[in-house]
């Protein structure tokens, strides 16, 4: 399936926030900085830290320097500002089974897929920092 990206005519409310590569560390540090003056947010990263999502309202969300701003759209995580074709809800369950993440969950980048399990608790800065 061929997957296209266009842009929004409005750009979706941001949900979360997402990094990978050597943007990881910028992102993991100005969120804990974050949670340290009372944000309340999620986290879910991937093995070795390779990526980061950081979920909270809004205003909380950490900022880093070519992290990924994303909102819900269809139960997927996508980019706030750009659009997927086909929509994100015809995509979800083919990548809910590509990633093999039932409950879990999913972002989709341009050339990107994130999957993992969905945090239930607040981010304990202690874990993320280790």
């Amino acid at each position: 399936m061929s997957l296209r990206w266009r842009r929004r005519d409005a750009p979706l409310p941001a949900a979360a926030v997402a990094a990978s590569g050597a943007v990881v560390a910028e992102l993991r540090e100005d969120t804990l900085l974050r949670v340290t003056t009372g944000a309340r947010l999620l986290a879910c990263a991937g093995r070795e830290r390779s990526w980061l999502i950081v979920l909270g309202d809004q205003a909380d969300l950490p900022w880093a320097d070519g992290a990924v701003y994303l909102g819900w759209d269809g139960g997927v995580l996508v980019p706030t500002l750009e659009q997927p074709w086909p929509c994100a809800d015809l995509l979800r369950d083919p990548l809910r089974r590509l990633t093999d993440q039932q409950a879990g969950l999913i972002a989709l980048l341009p050339g990107l897929v994130l999957a993992g399990p969905m945090p239930r608790e607040p981010l304990d800065p202690d874990r993320l920092a280790s």
